[in-house]
């Protein structure tokens, strides 16, 4: 078996940022490469890099490159590649190569070739390369269902061959859109909801409502904020905690079904007041729709009623499965699958509240105002 020759580049593929004008595409591509950058950069990965034409090259033979720069939001893909000369003979060679260090040798595959501009034709590359694995190794072609892949794509000024493809996490580039506040409880879903906001570009801050001593889950909304920090390519993250168990306890003495709604709506009116504060432009909760009794559409439009600022619910229509395989994905799952449930909840929560009922409630308890009171309570760390 012949040595498999050294990858000398990383090619960076991104996607939305394509269909972007101009002038917010080269913005967007900047963030991109600097976020990609500061991750090689702590990960000791010696590194250069380069924007052409719709892609990003980064310089590097480490192994380890591909599989990193694939974490970084705003990447759709990444693949280990050899540059070669926009030259048939020395593109042939470099796949043969490629093929026969393969094992154990294929015994089917296929060029997948693709024109970037240069003089060598799609069909050139195809016929030319493909010949030239066929005679090093002897398998057979394949369109269909190969063992193996090479993609050759030529370039005006370069070729690249790979071989393989490590699938990204997509979304926009960290830092393209404006801040957003994600409520953190301590469960699975809310870091979900978190993370799936910086995938389309927001830097988050972190608010966890502290309500001992119903429920305590200080330590597992820590833990997942300190595994948000690992997708942040660098920034720090906003921990701010208030305390509204005093509040909690004024809602539940009602005795009413609506304790859960109620109490949300003070998260609510405290979670505006620290979104001005940080600067953010929404909330973001791990809300799921049907998945507890609270999460009823009814209920959402009920607690929700008067908030004049955006709330968004990334995590709306999917169902737990999924969001438990984005929590192990992401690395909250461990901190956060055995997490108490609230002690305040009634036996019967309300499923189908009305909005006049809920702000009814909401001006008898005097929720603005107790938000105030329990907003400069507020403690902030730095993840």
């Amino acid at each position: 078996m012949a040595s498999k020759p050294s990858f000398d580049s990383v090619l960076v593929r991104y996607g939305e940022i394509a269909l972007k004008d101009a002038w917010t595409r080269n913005s967007w591509e900047r963030i991109l490469a600097s976020n990609i950058a500061f991750v090689l950069r702590e990960a000791g990965v010696d590194h250069q890099m380069s924007r052409e034409r719709g892609r990003i090259f980064v310089q590097t033979s480490d192994s380890r490159a591909s599989e990193l720069v694939a974490d970084v939001f705003g990447v759709v893909s990444a693949s280990p590649v050899h540059t070669a000369k926009p030259d048939l003979d020395e593109i042939s060679e470099l796949a043969a190569e490629l093929a026969a260090a393969r094992s154990p040798p294929p015994d089917s595959f296929a060029i997948r070739p693709r024109r970037g501009g240069g003089k060598i034709s799609s069909t050139e590359l195809g016929v030319v390369v493909g010949s030239a694995v066929q005679e090093r190794i002897g398998a057979r072609v394949d369109l269909t269902n190969p063992e193996m892949e090479i993609f050759v794509e030529a370039r005006r000024d370069k070729a690249l061959v790979f071989t393989g493809t490590v699938p990204g996490v997509g979304g926009l580039p960290l830092g393209s859109q404006p801040k957003m506040l994600a409520l953190i409880s301590g469960g699975i879903d809310s870091p979900v909801a978190a993370w799936m906001m910086m995938r389309r570009g927001c830097p988050i801050s972190l608010l966890y409502f502290d309500v001992r001593p119903y429920v305590d889950a200080s330590v597992q909304a820590l833990k997942s904020a300190e595994a948000l920090k690992g997708w942040t390519s660098g920034r720090r993250v906003n921990f701010i905690t208030v305390p509204i168990g005093p509040g909690l306890e004024k809602i539940a003495d009602l005795g009413t079904r609506a304790t859960c709604l109620l109490c949300r709506r003070l998260m609510y009116r405290i979670a505006g007041l620290v979104m001005e504060e940080e600067g953010a432009y929404g909330i973001v909760t791990g809300y799921s729709l049907g998945q507890v009794a609270s999460q009823t559409p009814m209920n959402i439009m009920a607690e929700q009623s008067g908030i004049d600022f955006p709330i968004y619910h990334p995590l709306i229509a999917m169902d737990k499965s999924e969001i438990m395989e984005f929590a192990r994905k992401i690395g909250s799952y461990r901190a956060t699958e055995n997490t108490d449930s609230c002690q305040a909840a009634p036996k019967k929560p309300m499923t189908r509240a009305k909005a006049e009922e809920i702000r009814a409630l909401d001006e008898e308890l005097g929720l603005d105002a107790l938000a105030r009171e329990l907003f400069a309570q507020r403690e902030r760390q730095r993840v």
